[in-house]
């Protein structure tokens, strides 16, 4: 191949390579931006859907808002960190109460305290029970004169009893602890028979637990043993009620510690003591043989041998009972004696699907509890600081002559100091009230002043219903300022923050138009003129002449009127009427010259 071809060939092959190569990158840059806008949408989707979340739900609002600020999450997080902490904490204390509780009985060192709390919380965390009754449920037992180990066996068993007896660990412990006093048998062999008797029996676990152990001590003392007093009762169950059974059984088991009902048994072919041993014949036993000397009689002769016997009303009604149904009592009988795991089974039947879910918690809350442990060294150990520096003061207080004589100075010092400030207060608002007094004092004069001007004539009557609604106006918003700094001075700022936010300024145009109406309803008749609006004397009026040296009057509501009146009007009046005014006697010129006046400036008031 000659070289022209060869390079033609090479030009030939790098431009279809370079062709390809830029296919295969449009390809993928179309793949990478299809891609890139999918992962766009989702995460748009995505915000769109936890915005829509945070609207519905303000708590998730507000936490998707905290991840978007880290400071806000490191706060939040060391909040969190510290509230379980406290909660924690608290728990933990919460607990060691309740084991403080039970070690005023136990007596047990800070070790075997701290040892036989681990205990208590790995139960309480495999139970139904919640974890905050486990110390009381052993306390309870501890309390009856049990021992920590017998309590330790007894704690369990008692509170599964509770829970498949659908009852209170209050009854349970008390009535499991007093059938092992009287029987003598073990709380697990207790509470199986217990659980075997309801199984047997009508009555409800509770009802057991209340009546069956009063019995137990008169069935011992008899000789019978608790699995064959448990059945009996059971049978009885099945005829009389609960409280009925007890009652019967005690008439059974007092007739037959009688020696003479013993004896009336005896005349009848009835042993109820073995002859060989001395001890009491099962109580099965003993009521096969009453059946058998019952059967074929009537129910006379029945009642007739009965009553032979020398029984009480509560015995016979017990034995009748028991002897009617002979295969009953030995099935209860014998389900007493053999009811080892009774009280498992009765446990297990009694759990509900959500029961799980309460152990859980237990659970929990016990890791709970030794996490707030960890703590609690830390706090005894703050609080025997506090403690500590307290006794230091308060021995350096016994012990320093000097520090208590500084103490005393400072607390004189201070008492001074009080006394200066409320005194100066004192003095100050007395002087307030001084400038108040002289305030409301003058301004009483010039009321009443004004007030005994009026009663002359009713041009001045016109002149006082103008400054009146002024002085009103005054008054009101002085006994305002007065009362606000009233509160100030005492101290009572609430009320007068108060009256700051709900003060007005009295209303002008109110009160004048208040004046102005009583003024025309008056009730003193001096201030009103005579009914021909003429005043004594009929004296003619005096017209004012132009107003001189250029005085302007000004119009207008509310405005300020001014008026020039011409003295030598009033001059000439006088002047022209002279001869008349001396013919008059003083008291009557005095009266002509005050009507006089009053024309003058009732003609005055024309030009307003």
């Amino acid at each position: 191949m000659s070289a022209t071809a060869r390079m033609e060939l090479h030009i030939s092959l790098r431009e279809k390579l370079s062709m390809g190569l830029n296919s295969a990158k449009n390809k993928v840059n179309k793949a990478v931006n299809q891609m890139q806008g999918k992962l766009n949408s989702l995460r748009s989707s995505g915000a769109k859907m936890l915005s829509a979340f945070g609207a519905e739900i303000p708590q998730l609002g507000e936490a998707l808002a905290l991840l978007t600020n880290p400071i806000a999450l490191v706060v939040a997080g060391v909040g969190a960190v510290a509230a379980a902490i406290g909660y924690a904490t608290k728990q933990a204390n919460a607990w060691w109460e309740s084991m403080a509780q039970i070690n005023v009985t136990a007596e047990l060192s800070r070790d075997r305290l701290k040892k036989l709390s681990d205990k208590l919380l790995e139960i309480g965390s495999r139970n139904v029970a919640p974890l905050e009754e486990i110390p009381k449920a052993f306390n309870r037992i501890i309390s009856a004169g049990l021992t920590v180990k017998q309590s330790m066996e007894a704690l369990e068993p008692t509170l599964r009893a509770a829970k498949a007896g659908f009852t209170d660990i209050e009854t349970v412990a008390s009535a499991a602890i007093s059938v092992m006093s009287s029987s003598g048998e073990k709380v697990n062999k207790v509470y199986d028979i217990l659980f075997a008797t309801v199984k047997s029996g009508n009555a409800e676990f509770k009802d057991i637990a209340n009546y069956l152990p009063k019995i137990i001590p008169l069935a011992k003392n008899v000789g019978f043993a608790l699995d064959e007093t448990a059945g009996a009762y059971a049978a009885l169950t099945t005829k009389l009620s609960a409280e009925q059974s007890s009652t019967a059984l005690e008439g059974i088991l007092r007739s037959l510690s009688n020696t003479k009902v013993v004896g009336q048994f005896k005349k009848i072919g009835i042993d109820v003591f073995d002859v060989k041993t001395g001890k009491v014949k099962p109580i099965l036993e003993i009521m096969k043989q009453l059946d058998k000397q019952m059967a074929g009689l009537t129910d006379n002769q029945r009642m007739k041998k009965m009553a032979s016997l020398g029984l009480d009303q509560s015995s016979a009604v017990g034995f009748g009972t028991l002897i009617q149904d002979i295969k009953g009592l030995e099935s209860a009988v014998d389900a007493s004696k053999n009811s080892q795991g009774a009280l498992s089974k009765a446990y297990q039947d009694s759990l509900t699907p959500m029961e799980s879910w309460k152990i859980v918690w237990n659970q929990i809350q016990v890791l709970i509890v030794k996490f707030g442990e960890l703590f609690l060294p830390i706090m005894t150990n703050a609080g025997n600081k506090v403690l500590d520096m307290m006794n230091y003061f308060k021995k350096l207080w016994n012990e320093s002559v000097i520090l208590r004589d500084y103490i005393s100075y400072l607390g004189t010092v201070l008492e001074w100091l009080f006394l200066i400030a409320t005194s100066g207060m004192r003095a100050l608002w007395n002087g307030l009230k001084m400038v108040i007094g002289g305030f409301i004092s003058f301004y009483s004069a010039v009321w009443n002043g004004i007030k005994a001007i009026t009663g002359f004539k009713g041009s001045f009557t016109d002149l006082y219903l103008k400054v009146k609604p002024i002085l009103i106006w005054m008054k009101e918003l002085l006994g305002q300022i007065a009362s606000i700094m009233f509160d100030v001075f005492t101290f009572d700022f609430a009320s007068a923050m108060d009256k700051i936010k709900n003060f007005k300024f009295p209303n002008l145009k109110e009160i004048t138009a208040k004046v102005m109406l009583d003024a025309k309803n008056p009730s003193d008749t001096d201030l009103v003129d005579d009914p021909d609006g003429e005043p004594d004397g009929g004296m003619p009026p005096v017209t004012p002449s132009s107003p001189v040296d250029d005085a302007n009057t000004i119009s207008g509501g509310g405005q300020a009127k001014n008026l020039t009146i011409n003295i030598g009007s009033l001059v000439e009046n006088l002047s022209t009427r002279s001869q008349e005014f001396n013919q008059m006697n003083p008291q009557q010129l005095e009266k002509a010259m005050t009507e006089l006046l009053m024309r003058v400036l009732r003609s005055g008031e024309l030009a307003f």
